[in-house]
C-alpha cells in the first residue's frame, strides 16, 4: 500500500519530533506560539508536534493540550521534566 503525501509527511515529521531531546521539542513548540499562518503543511506538522508531547511523560503538559488538542498560545519553558508557563 502507498502512503499518501498527508501519511508520509506525518510520519517524517513523527520520527523526526521522536528523535529530538525534550528540551529541543519544547523549543520546537515555543516557535509556533504566535505564528498565526495557516497551511495544510503546518497542521500536519503541528499534529505531529502535538502526538510526540502527548506520548512523552512530561508533568504540566495541561498547559499547553487540553483534550488532545495543542494550544500554541502561550510559550512554556521545560525544568525537571516539568512545563512551566512563561
Amino acid at each position: 500500500m502507498t502512503m499518501t503525501f498527508v501519511e508520509d509527511f506525518y510520519q517524517e515529521k513523527k520520527a523526526y519530533f521522536s528523535s529530538l531531546t525534550t528540551d529541543e521539542l519544547i523549543s520546537k513548540f515555543n516557535r509556533e506560539v504566535g505564528n498565526t499562518g495557516w497551511t495544510g503543511s503546518r497542521g500536519i506538522y503541528l499534529a505531529a508536534l502535538n502526538d510526540e508531547i502527548s506520548e512523552r511523560k512530561i508533568k504540566g503538559t495541561d498547559l499547553i493540550i487540553k483534550g488532545g488538542r495543542m494550544s500554541i498560545l502561550k510559550k512554556v519553558k521545560f525544568v525537571n521534566n516539568q512545563l512551566f508557563a512563561l
